[in-house]
């Protein structure tokens, strides 16, 4: 009885592995600055590691550029003066 074509060896592969590596970069493109995650710590779960939200918690603002962040920031500076 067949066991459904499954075993141990790997698929060949169709493009080659520099190729593949071109396209996953292309794909999911390397942001210039990436959030750096902090430390597995309950007490610490959710805060910010890219030092660049108000709060001191992850508010997703490491993905903004830097003018992007210069406006965000103002908003939120404006908003908290109400």
């Amino acid at each position: 009885m067949g066991h459904g074509g499954k075993g141990s060896k790997a698929r060949p592969f169709s493009v080659s592995q520099e190729e593949f590596a071109n396209s996953f970069d292309l794909i999911f493109r390397k942001k210039d600055k990436m959030q750096v995650r902090v430390k597995e710590d309950a007490k610490e779960f959710g805060n910010c590691g890219c030092g660049r939200s108000p709060t001191g918690k992850c508010i997703g603002w490491h993905g903004l550029s830097e003018q992007q962040f210069k406006e965000k920031l103002e908003e939120y500076i404006f908003n908290e003066g109400k």
